[in-house]
């Protein structure tokens, strides 16, 4: 029994010290807004809070991420107030506003990338100013908020100083990708070099700026971009093992010019050396002897790309402010705006459910009727698994949370008694995991608290467990009927997903037949494709009982090899190895191969997409030839694939 005690101590002062920069915020925030406003206006710190929650510890807090905190942060609340105005804008708004959110600024990569921002309108629109003078109040009370917000976190990066991960920067991927090039020289070694190229394009990956809706095409974007497309070419020889038959000495020594080239690289990119490097890859391109084959083709697109790379380096900065990149939000609304897409989905269940309790809410006449959406905005989860887990979990806290109240209440001797006990509670509550049963049960009893200044004890514990009810309802049924979004359904909708990518960069190759291609969106897709495979691949790992496991998984390594032939076919339209008397034939391959990949693979097409193979540069042939020989290989396997 004293073991136990003992460990639950530990545990809570161990949470207790990781809550207490938060818990110092919320209380010193508590107090400046109270003492210079009023209680009233508290709300604003509740949502401030949650901002610091989830930057404080972050190295990225620069002024632009501020200064957008208050421009997006203000139109929130002021949109709230609107809403808050009449059914009419409720409706509009509760059903536009987070979904434009959640579409923009979640994925599920980061699903809950919309939460904070949609705090922001949900809060402030369910307690909304009495009117406009009350309006503006709470917006100064917000940018004061948000500068103390920037001191704080200012302040504790000053006193709690970490070592935190050096950056993989420009020079340091190059310099890896280096020493990947001598391992693929040694045999003995491919255990390392495929653990050692997956971690760097995961790295990469979670990097990338096009995870971002708003992506800016600024030179270091440019740049990474194009250290992005280096590392997706090493995937057409790391993953694949055939051309090592034809790995002879002139190879060999090829790969090692390459890998001693691309150490220079990284070192002329701090000493303005640009030039003499680009002549370098000039003269190593004209004086190519190796055989055709895969690593002649990857070794040209590595020195095309570095030459680009080089040239993009060595270029003066000009502009000061980078305009939005068009093309990589087009691209962006193409994934998301599918009804397969997990931003589409949560959206739509998102604004449905917030509509719903919004409207009961404004048409109930009854007090504290903001309860019913406020529980259903935190009922609401990305997944339906972890939502009918905080259905259960909730209610229990809530009633444990209520009971607590009930018994303590009359005990706290007067107002300022119940004013600390409030903020006891909601100390508390941040030492707490979120979705837990506890976890409510602090809450429950900073919001009866704080209500019951107002309200009967009684009536305000009933009204908690009604509304709460209902929220349960609302987000129950909306989970049940309204665009679901469980992890079985979605691990099918990215496997489709990763199919359609497929075709979407056979677009984008067509595009580039006409005309330049827009190396940023050829990024989007593939950071998109790589994000979704990690997601499929992690699903099929963590269920070991899945049905045709092995079979899925060899249909996933197939695309990724599909993928990587598919960027060095974008490589060779990029340098023209396809003649402008061939592109008829290749836009009628396009299309068949559209045909066959989605929805689904029939294979009816195969024979005469390879008779096709006529091209005078051995290098399309060649590519062309192993994409079709990889996408066939899927007939086998079409019992298993999942739509």
């Amino acid at each position: 029994m004293s073991d136990g005690i003992a460990r639950g101590w530990r545990t809570f002062w161990a949470a207790l010290r990781r809550a207490l920069p938060i818990i110092l915020f919320f209380l010193s925030s508590f107090a400046i807004v109270s003492a210079l406003a009023g209680l009233q206006y508290v709300i604003v710190v509740s949502v401030v809070t949650v901002f610091f929650q989830t930057r404080y510890k972050r190295q990225d807090n620069t002024a632009i991420r501020y200064l957008r905190l208050l421009l997006v942060g203000s139109a929130l609340m002021v949109l709230g107030f609107i809403a808050a105005g009449s059914l009419a804008a409720c409706i509009v708004l509760n059903l536009c506003v987070p979904f434009v959110l959640v579409l923009t600024q979640s994925s599920q990569f980061k699903p809950k990338g919309y939460f904070t921002y949609a705090m922001l309108f949900v809060f402030l629109s369910l307690i909304p100013p009495a009117n406009t003078t009350e309006m503006f109040i709470e917006l100064v009370v917000f940018w004061l908020g948000v500068c103390y917000l920037a001191g704080a976190i200012a302040l504790y990066g000053r006193l709690f100083r970490r070592p935190v991960d050096v950056p993989l920067t420009l020079e340091r991927a190059l310099v890896e990708m280096s020493e990947l090039l001598l391992l693929l020289i040694e045999p003995d070694r491919q255990k390392e070099l495929n653990e050692r190229f997956r971690a760097l394009l995961h790295t990469l990956h979670q990097m990338s700026y096009h995870q971002h809706f708003f992506s800016r095409q600024t030179p270091d974007n440019q740049l990474y971009d194009m250290v992005s497309t280096l590392a997706q070419r090493f995937s057409y020889l790391i993953t694949d093992h055939e051309w090592r038959t034809e790995l002879d000495e002139a190879r060999v020594r090829m790969l090692r010019q390459l890998a001693a080239f691309l150490r220079d690289v990284s070192a002329s990119l701090a000493n303005g050396t640009e030039d003499e490097q680009i002549d370098r890859a000039r003269t190593m391109l004209d004086c190519m002897d190796i055989p055709e084959g895969r690593v002649r083709i990857f070794s040209r697109s590595l020195l095309h790309m570095l030459v680009l790379l080089l040239r993009t380096h060595g270029q003066p900065v000009t502009a000061a402010v980078y305009p939005v990149s068009w093309g990589g939000l087009l691209q962006q609304l193409r994934l998301r705006l599918t009804t397969e897409s997990f931003e589409l989905r949560f959206a739509m269940r998102l604004a449905t459910v917030l509509t719903v309790s919004n409207v009961i809410s404004f048409v109930l006449p009854v007090t504290h009727s903001y309860w019913i959406p406020l529980n259903a905005f935190l009922l609401l989860q990305p997944s339906c698994e972890d939502s009918s887990y905080r259905m259960k979990t909730r209610p229990i806290g809530t009633l444990i949370g209520c009971v607590i109240e009930f018994i303590l209440h009359p005990l706290l001797p007067g107002l300022g008694g119940q004013l600390v006990f409030a903020l006891v509670m909601i100390s508390l509550m941040y030492c707490a995991t979120p979705g837990t049963w506890y976890h409510p049960i602090f809450s429950t009893c900073y919001a009866l608290t704080l209500a019951t200044m107002t309200l009967n004890e009684a009536t305000a514990v009933t009204l908690r467990l009604v509304y709460l009810g209902a929220a349960v309802a609302i987000v129950f049924v909306v989970n049940r009927f309204f665009f679901p979004i469980r992890k079985e359904a979605m691990f099918r909708y990215n496997i489709k997903a990763l199919f359609r990518l497929h075709n979407s960069y056979w677009e984008f190759i067509r595009r580039g037949l006409a005309g330049d291609t827009d190396l940023s969106v050829s990024c989007e897709i593939l950071t998109c494709f790589h994000m979704l495979y990690e997601e499929c691949v992690g699903y099929v790992t963590q269920h070991p009982a899945l049905p045709h496991r092995e079979d899925l998984q060899t249909v996933l390594l197939t695309l990724w090899h599909m993928f990587s032939e598919l960027e060095q076919m974008h490589y060779l339209i990029r340098t023209q190895s396809v003649r402008p008397e061939e592109a008829d034939a290749l836009l009628e391959m396009i299309d068949a191969i559209e045909e066959e990949l989605y929805p689904i693979i029939d294979g009816r097409n195969f024979p005469a997409l390879r008779r096709r193979l006529h091209y005078r540069e051995s290098g399309v042939n060649y590519v062309v030839t192993q994409y079709l020989r990889h996408a066939e290989s899927l007939l086998q396997y079409k019992a298993c694939i999942p739509f």
